[in-house]
């Protein structure tokens, strides 16, 4: 890697942030579409429960 402040050190830190960024929103999805399963089996159960 070159100096700090050189624009190869700028784009090595740029790289380094989307990886980061990707990284967590992967890590993000997981909780999500289990939130949205529960979810889905509650609206279900509720639909079940009023007939």
């Amino acid at each position: 890697m070159d100096k700090a402040g050189s624009q190869t050190y700028i784009d090595v830190l740029e790289q380094i942030t989307g990886c980061a960024k990707i990284e967590a929103l992967e890590r993000s999805i997981e909780p999500l579409n289990l939130g949205l399963k529960d979810l889905i089996e509650e609206t279900s159960n509720i639909a079940t429960n009023k007939t």
